[in-house]
């Protein structure tokens, strides 16, 4: 399993090499954007909890957001160890407005965007093509990631709980063109 991921992350270095070497005379090419999230622990007796998403402190990004054709794939990688006895479960919103207080406004007026993933006690792999089962109104998600900034919301019935990510990044695959 590591050599496959192993591969996959030499191929998308490649990419990206070969996409930017010269980019002065970039036509059309596409890009990967792994932007990582900061793991540790988390401890919480909560069921609701927010983070911000800001693509554009990247550097493939601000070079290229006025050349983007599409956003082809948004997807993650996740190693996170559940360190309760119980299975969590959750979801995953998104929305511009990160001014959402509270569960109600939540499944109101954001995006579900990631449902279905459930993390038993000890360690769980996510790789990014089985990511992709998770996700959910992914056209709605490639806009607010065209944007740039949004908020990730995550709501649990599983309470309380403890986790720790031991790693986590968001994977972008985009089309730019002049």
């Amino acid at each position: 399993m590591f050599a496959k991921n192993k591969i996959l992350v030499l191929l998308s270095a490649l990419l990206v090499l070969s996409v930017f070497c010269g980019c002065e005379g970039l036509i059309v090419g596409t890009f990967v954007i792994s932007l990582d999230i900061d793991g540790g622990d988390i401890v919480t007796q909560d069921d609701f909890s927010k983070f911000y998403v800001d693509l554009t402190t990247e550097s493939e990004w601000n070079d290229h957001k006025d050349e983007i054709k599409d956003i082809d794939n948004v997807g993650f990688q996740l190693w996170v160890t559940n360190n309760g006895a119980t299975a969590v479960t959750g979801q995953l919103f998104a929305s511009t407005d990160s001014s959402y207080a509270d569960t109600a406004a939540v499944r109101d007026s954001a995006t579900l965007v990631l449902d279905g993933l459930t993390l038993p006690p000890g360690a769980t792999y996510v790789d990014w093509p089985s990511s992709l089962t998770y996700l959910r109104e992914v056209d709605k998600l490639k806009q607010l990631v065209e944007g740039g900034t949004f908020a990730i919301y995550a709501l649990t019935t599983t309470l309380p709980f403890t986790i720790t990510v031991d790693s986590a990044t968001v994977i972008v695959t985009v089309t730019a063109g002049s």
